[in-house]
């Protein structure tokens, strides 16, 4: 039930952005981009494999490098200049290698998720480091960049071992449930902060 849960609870931020897209911010609109992308592309998957019947690792590959792009983009104005255009510029490239020569398109690309993870928890912890030092927010739980940061912090924390040991993990008979449960428990958590975001965001 879980797993059925998170693999339509994107539909609800996707919709609620759809409403609420006119007249306002640049962070608001990305986040709807990276909401509508990663249904898109969830509903590609899910039809390319139960429909189509054919690999669709392939998306899960081009999924981390988007979701990657437009994360950096939110959070970008808070690092500094150099070090986000490394990131910006540089995770991309390496999973683009890493998926062309290593890890391939047919197979699960566990590196580059595990040091997107990384990264993206890094965003989050800057935007509560450099909150928590200037104190400029005064409500913070009408801040929707709070509720994103939330929302990758708690999923890529949580996944980031899972990434990690996901080879190991899911040929296991005994453990794929519990794999697959608590990574669904993540995602459903994930896109309930991504409503939050889009639902507290006001308008410009």
């Amino acid at each position: 039930m879980l797993i059925s849960i998170a693999s339509y609870i994107e539909l609800i931020p996707a919709i609620l952005a759809f409403f609420k897209a006119k007249n306002v911010s640049k962070d608001y609109l990305l986040l709807a981009i990276l909401i509508w992308v990663g249904t898109s592309i969830s509903l590609l998957a899910r039809f390319v494999g139960s429909f189509l019947h054919q690999p669709n690792l392939f998306l899960l590959h081009i999924y981390t490098i988007v979701d990657f792009i437009l994360l950096s983009l939110i959070f970008r104005p808070l690092l500094p200049k150099h070090l986000s255009k490394f990131l910006f510029y540089g995770f991309p490239l390496f999973a683009a290698i890493n998926s062309i020569f290593f890890e391939h398109l047919k197979t699960e690309n566990v590196l580059n998720r595990s040091f997107c993870a990384l990264i993206l928890m890094f965003y989050a912890l800057t935007f509560f480091t450099k909150t928590l030092r200037e104190m400029k927010i005064l409500s913070l739980e009408k801040e929707p960049l709070f509720w994103i940061s939330i929302g990758v912090l708690f999923y890529n924390a949580a996944s980031f071992f899972f990434f990690l040991f996901s080879h190991y993990l899911t040929v296991i008979p005994e453990l794929q449930y519990t794999y697959f449960g608590i990574h669904a428990i993540f995602t459903i958590l994930l896109y309930t902060f991504y409503t939050i975001a889009l639902w507290v965001h006001p308008k410009q």
